[in-house]
Formats: structure tokens, C-alpha cells, sequence
């Protein structure tokens, strides 16, 4: 059985060390290859046999993680693994989070790679990273929210008008992040929130 695989990724020196890597990792495999988002969304419209995605969240048409949470909103039983130089623990938790079926760092090995691409075409959550993802701070949804409007530069009232609830939840959400983080005002809190990952631009 032929298996096709979309790989979506804005570099081409990295797209045809991906196309190689799949080849290697999944024999006889078809590589459709996309350079940004519109371009994937095409080819999973016009290639219903794609058995897998491997994405980079940075390309062309895509902000912060949309690109993942679109993929997965649309075709909720296709495996997405997400490859990327966004090796944050943070951020691979929201991508787990999402539904991403696993995460790779482009730093990995390419034993490992090919490793975890056999693993995940095996049925298994694969997280490859370099990062250590102990004891960080566990965030709501409506948390990493505020916390993105925060990054903009919005005050609490412009914050509840884009996410439709009270200032004063605002306010508390705002509190919560401050202690969590264990910072004295909402810059502090923005600048921890990104260097961890929670916050990608």
C-alpha cells in the first residue's frame, strides 16, 4: 500500500531534506509538497489518500498555531506532526493540546527523526525536543488568551471586548497570570510568557 504524505514548509532546502527523510523513514512513500498554507489546504482538498502531515507552524498564511488547529478542526483523524525550530515546552503543550499527534525538533538527529516518523505512522504520540518541560506553570485556554492581548499591548477592557467576558474576569485572569508566572506586572508576565513559549508571534 502506498502511503502519501503532505509535507508543508515555507524553506526549500528544508522541504527536500523532509522529502528524503519521509522516503527513508516510509519506502515507496509520495511526498506532496506545499510551501504555505493555501497551498496545503489545496492539496488536502484535492488529495483525500494523504495518510499524514508534517508540519512547520511558521509558513506563509498561518499565525501562532491556527494552521495546526485548522488542519485538525478539518480532518480530526489525520495524523499532523508537527516539525519545527519552535522548541519550546510551552508551546508544544498547546500543540498537544490541539491535537497534534506529535512534535519534532529541527535540531533532532535524523536517526531520530526517521525514527519518529516510523513511531508515528505506527499509531504512537511522538515529542521529540531538546528543551527540559518540567514544572511549568499550567495555563487555561482563556489564560493563554489574555495573555497573547496582554503581548498586543490591549488593557483589561479592550481584552474582555475581544474575548466577550468581564473586565473584572479579565482582571482575575490577569492576577492569575501575574502568580503563576510569578511576576510583579503584565511586562514581566510577557516577556517570561514568551521566552517559555506560551506566546508565539
Amino acid at each position: 500500500m502506498t502511503i502519501t504524505v503532505l509535507t508543508i514548509e515555507d524553506h526549500e532546502l528544508y522541504r527536500d531534506g523532509l522529502r528524503l527523510l519521509v522516503q527513508e523513514a516510509i519506502p515507496g512513500a509520495v511526498v506532496i509538497e506545499a510551501s504555505d498554507f493555501p497551498s496545503a489546504r489545496s492539496a488536502l482538498k484535492n488529495h483525500p489518500e494523504i495518510a499524514l502531515v508534517l508540519l512547520d507552524i511558521h509558513v506563509p498564511g498561518t499565525r501562532g498555531l491556527n494552521g495546526l488547529e485548522q488542519i485538525k478542526s478539518g480532518f480530526v483523524a489525520l495524523p499532523v506532526v508537527v516539525i519545527s525550530s519552535v522548541d519550546q515546552p510551552a508551546s508544544i503543550q498547546q500543540m498537544l493540546r490541539l491535537g497534534a499527534d506529535g512534535f519534532i525538533a529541527k535540531s533532532s538527529q535524523k536517526p531520530v527523526m526517521i525514527q519518529a516518523l516510523k513511531d508515528v505512522m505506527a499509531g504512537e504520540t511522538v515529542t521529540i525536543s531538546g528543551q527540559d518541560s518540567d514544572e511549568l506553570p499550567a495555563l487555561s485556554p482563556r489564560q493563554i488568551a489574555t495573555l497573547e492581548l496582554m503581548a498586543m499591548g490591549l488593557a483589561n477592557k479592550q481584552i474582555a471586548i475581544q474575548l466577550t467576558i468581564s473586565p473584572t474576569t479579565v482582571r482575575d485572569y490577569v492576577s492569575e497570570i501575574l502568580a503563576l508566572f510569578n511576576c510583579d506586572n503584565r511586562t514581566q508576565a510577557v516577556l517570561k510568557a514568551r521566552r517559555l513559549g506560551y506566546i508565539l508571534d
